[in-house]
């Protein structure tokens, strides 16, 4: 019996130790590079590339959570663009560290000709 509460002591200590260890070294979402987009086939009569309206997000995935942008969701400035958001938990935090999440929201933009 105490051979078996050893090893359950022993098996928690660790797997306790390495949560605190994964959590103390977690990052959010990882900034990767923007991939080359593929230009989609213009239907006859009308431009390949449209750039975004006016007033239009210039993400399309939230850099902060990933997820689509959402057009109901408040959107926010930053360096001059129009940022959109995932959820409605990114706005707060969006404005709580915007140099933190600027630049990826930037990297996430839509190609522009």
């Amino acid at each position: 019996m105490r051979p078996v509460l050893l090893f359950l002591a022993c098996f928690v200590a660790g797997a306790t130790a390495t949560l605190a260890l994964r959590t103390a070294r977690h990052q959010p979402h990882p900034v990767l590079p923007p991939s080359p987009a593929l230009p989609a086939p213009a239907p006859s009569g009308t431009s390949a590339a449209v750039p975004p309206a006016p007033g239009a997000p210039v993400n399309t995935p939230c850099a902060i959570c990933g997820t689509p942008v959402d057009p109901k969701l408040p959107t926010a400035t930053y360096q001059g663009k129009t940022i959109g958001f995932g959820c409605r938990m990114c706005p707060p935090k969006f404005q709580a560290e915007p140099d933190r999440y600027g630049p990826a929201f930037l990297g996430a933009a839509r190609p522009t000709p």
